[in-house]
């Protein structure tokens, strides 16, 4: 199956405003369109992602009865998270038959799946036998809409320079996403035959104590992918595996200041923790995290780099791998 577009990130919360205005104050956000559709069980808001171009992030909220949207929150407790990664493909009935020679079953799909433009199917990615992964939102030509926003209205939002949204992070960049999993290769692996996905760059085996990791580039995409695997005794990933399964990790995300991102995150009252400094060839780096429960379920990394590809090298794939 072919890729050739990723198209948005979706969050789920109990109520969506809350959210947008955390992502529009403290992420530096646009929300662009919104929407309410019972029939659909779904409302949201569509946010722009700075440095993305054609990517979005959408907050999503239940609507209507027997929403499945509830269902999710539900089954997390109420609390909210990342809910899937939309994508489109030149081809869904081409995908629908890769995914049934995988094995790889749609748990769900719309609006009116298998008879032509518009449709689109929900499925995880993942290497079925491993359990359920990180969820897709396939989308074939000749429709926009995935998340009951075919009548999605150009929402009201602040100027980019509100001072009533305060300083935000300068994010410039969603730079991928990361899926825990026990063995980094299989998962890269799963991915280049399902999708063409490409790796581009990895950890050698023993550079982390508790953790090993590799980056794979999506084919059309400017969003990569990281696949993080335990190593040794009592891995922060083995402890995630085993209560979340082939989850998403985290998100991350490029700031252009990295004082200005530790001064928002101030400003908004909202903690950072695990920051690493370092350089390389002589350009310095810096990453931390912000815990899901201030971001509205979704771990958060952020970095910044004194000059571009010092952070993730693409020559950094040890000799042989």
């Amino acid at each position: 199956m072919r890729i050739y577009r990723i198209d948005h990130i979706g969050q789920v919360a109990p109520e969506p405003e809350p959210q947008v205005a955390l992502l529009e104050g403290l992420f530096g956000f646009r929300r662009t369109r919104a929407w309410d559709n019972p029939a659909e069980g779904c409302r949201g808001v569509r946010l722009e992602l700075p440095g993305n171009p054609g990517h979005t992030w959408e907050v999503l909220a239940p609507a209507g009865e027997g929403s499945a949207l509830q269902e999710f929150l539900d089954g997390q407790g109420g609390r909210p998270g990342l809910h899937h990664v939309a994508a489109e493909v030149p081809d869904l009935a081409a995908v629908r038959a890769e995914l049934a020679a995988l094995g790889v079953k749609p748990t769900g799909a719309g609006p009116a799946a298998g008879t032509g433009a518009g449709d689109w199917l929900e499925a995880s990615l993942s290497p079925p036998e491993r359990g359920p992964g990180v969820l897709f939102r396939l989308r074939g030509p000749g429709g926009l809409a995935l998340c009951g926003d075919a009548q999605s209205a150009p929402a009201a939002a602040e100027p980019t320079d509100a001072p009533s949204l305060g300083p935000s992070l300068g994010v410039v960049a969603l730079d991928h996403v990361c899926q825990a999993f026990p063995d980094r290769d299989e998962l890269a692996r799963w991915y280049e035959r399902l999708a063409g996905f490409v790796q581009v760059w990895r950890t050698p085996e023993n550079e982390h104590p508790d953790m090993a990791d590799l980056v794979l580039n999506i084919p059309g995409s400017t969003i990569c992918w990281e696949v993080i695997m335990p190593r040794g005794e009592d891995s922060f990933i083995e402890r995630f595996w085993n209560k979340n399964g082939a989850a998403a990790h985290h998100v991350t995300f490029e700031v252009a200041d990295w004082d200005r991102a530790l001064a928002a995150c101030a400003h908004h009252e909202v903690p950072t923790f695990g920051e690493n400094e370092g350089s390389t060839d002589g350009a310095a780096w810096r990453d931390t995290f912000i815990h899901p429960k201030h971001t509205g379920g979704v771990l958060v990394q952020l970095f910044w780099e004194e000059r571009p590809g010092v952070w993730v090298r693409s020559d950094k794939i040890p000799p042989g791998n």
